[in-house]
């Protein structure tokens, strides 16, 4: 476990829409589907700031169907790579 004072010193921010989006797509793996709880978390585990609403309206006008596809399931959304 990290101590407050590491995680601080080891923040990353995205630079720009493209790192953003290679970001993201890097957390899942093949055939996995993945909520938005779940790629934050991850994406927090690499070390990015990421806030939960922030990130689900990008997905939203940025990735889905472009690079995502989305499928509801038990009244939760899943996205997994296109």
């Amino acid at each position: 476990m990290r101590t407050e004072a590491e995680t601080k010193t080891k923040i990353k921010r995205f630079k720009n829409k493209p790192d953003k989006i290679n970001a993201i797509l890097s957390v899942f793996r093949e055939e996995e589907e993945l909520r938005v709880k779940d790629i934050v978390e991850r994406l927090r585990e690499e070390g990015y700031r990421v806030k939960f609403a922030h990130l689900r309206m990008f997905i939203y006008y940025h990735m889905l169907y472009k690079h995502l596809k989305k499928r509801r399931k038990n009244n939760a959304t899943y996205y997994s790579l296109k």
